[in-house]
This record gives structure tokens, sequence and C-alpha cells, in this order.
């Protein structure tokens, strides 16, 4: 049997993202052990951001894979809501903002907010979309 590449693609990518998330959950234990740690936070803000672009990522390949034309971060979060990838679709959205105002400013009281964001709601949706796409692979 033959894979497709849109197939390998994204189980390929999904790799990827399975790592970026060991960093994260790594990232965010860490943090919990040493709140105070600067570079901690920072470490937990970096990681986020890039598994956050692997994740999307990985659901537009995904989502190509099964049919579905996609190419933007918000466009694709709002396919994989409507296609049951995901099961609470404002949370990504919150992560997209919360990722695009990282990437582009940092203050320390929004990095705390990020932070407590990633911990108590953004790393469990992640974790969830990675048991959801391991079923898949």
């Amino acid at each position: 049997m033959d894979i497709q590449p849109t197939e390998n693609r994204w189980k390929q990518r999904f790799e990827n993202f399975n790592k970026a998330l060991v960093n994260l959950s790594l990232a965010t234990t860490t943090h919990q052990a040493q709140p105070a740690d600067v570079l901690v936070r920072i470490a937990v803000i970096k990681t986020f951001e890039m598994t956050f672009e692997l994740a999307w990522k990985t659901l537009k390949d995904y989502l190509n894979f099964n049919g579905v034309e996609v190419k933007l971060p918000r466009e694709v979060l709002k396919q994989a809501f409507a296609n049951g990838l995901l099961p609470d679709g404002q949370v990504w959205i919150n992560m997209l903002d919360d990722r695009n105002l990282m990437a582009h400013t940092y203050d320390d009281e929004r990095a705390l907010l990020a932070i407590h964001h990633i911990c108590s709601d953004y790393l469990p949706a992640i974790k969830a979309l990675q048991l959801y796409l391991e079923e898949k692979v």
C-alpha cells in the first residue's frame, strides 16, 4: 500500500508536534517548580509558540489529507472545530490570539497571564488534540 504524500506529511508533522509537546510539558512542569525564574517563563512562552505552530499546521495537513482545503491558522482552527477535531474551538482561538500577542510584544504582565493560560487551559487542550490524532495515525 502506497502512502499518499499528504498522509505522510501530516504524520511527519505530527511527530514533530509530539516532540514539541514533550518540551512544553517539561517547561510548564519546571515553571511550576520555579515560578519566579525568568528564563523558565521565557521557555514556557517559546515552547508554547513552537508547539502551537506545529499543532495548527498538523491540523491543516490532517484536514487537507481528509479533503478540507484550509491555509490560514484561524481558518484551520474553525474547520477543525467544525469537523469535530477540537471540542472547544474558543480555547484554540484564544491560543492563537495569545501566540500572536506574545510573538510581537513582551510585557511581564502579559507574559504572566499567558503562562497562566498555557498551564491551565492550553496545555490540556493541546494534549487532548495529541491523543485524538494519535488514534488516527
